[in-house]
């Protein structure tokens, strides 16, 4: 039976390109974003690429009741999810700046980035943890490493999840599941260092070779906030 790929929080970058090239290894493909339309483009394109079978499911990272749900029902299509890959976007008018920080807007990145990823490994680690194997799989700013100015507090959100993965890492290797991070310097763009297809092969040697749990990507640093949307 073909092993199944959830991307949560699939936009037209990272997670397209993701999908598209573990689809490309023989992976099923489940998507989950808050947007049907945006689900429906991403979809058919993944089709026309050849993709064996691709589902789809609405849910907002930042509701865990709809995120369990969307899980559970591409679970339930697909028979098991066996790669797990966490990249939602925080948006354009979320970033803030060093001194525009609040408590609020902070909070808010801590959701979508933390949070979020919270709920979807604890929802997929039951099974995975059963058969002894799976993958979990994260897409996150460089800002975890270094600060930079107009995301403080995507930063603050981006240094929490590095820290969860690494411990996550530790206590799953012993369980036969992989853990790897990707985290992306510069705006994702096409033809560049930062290319979404590139990043998506390395995510699949990541995850074949399993020789280690992060890596950084860079590209030429961006002059202003990146655009929104991955």
């Amino acid at each position: 039976m073909a092993k199944t790929l959830i991307i949560v929080g699939a936009g037209p970058t990272i997670g397209l390109s993701v999908a598209r090239e573990f689809g490309r290894q023989g992976f099923n493909v489940g998507l989950i974003a808050r947007k049907e339309d945006n689900l429906s483009k991403l979809a058919a394109e993944l089709v026309e690429a050849g993709v064996p079978a691709v589902k789809t499911r609405v849910a907002d990272v930042l509701n865990a009741q709809q995120l369990n749900a969307a899980l559970n029902g591409l679970r339930s299509e697909f028979g098991s999810i066996d790669v797990l890959e966490y990249s939602p976007a925080i948006g354009f008018p979320n970033y803030k700046a060093t001194l525009d920080v609040t408590a609020e807007n902070a909070q808010y990145s801590f959701n979508v980035l933390v949070a979020g990823a919270i709920t979807a490994v604890q929802n997929v680690l039951p099974e995975m943890k059963a058969r002894k194997d799976g993958a979990l799989l994260f897409t996150a700013g460089a800002s975890a490493m270094t600060p930079i100015p107009f995301l403080a507090n995507v930063g603050i959100a981006t240094a929490g999840l590095r820290n969860y993965l690494s411990n996550l890492s530790k206590a799953l290797a012993p369980e036969g599941i992989y853990v790897g991070s990707i985290f992306v310097g510069g705006v994702m763009k096409r033809g560049t260092e930062v290319d979404p297809d590139k990043i998506a092969g390395r995510f699949f040697e990541l995850y074949t070779r399993r020789d280690k749990n992060e890596e950084v990507i860079s590209g030429p640093p961006p002059k202003g906030p990146p655009p929104a949307g991955r």
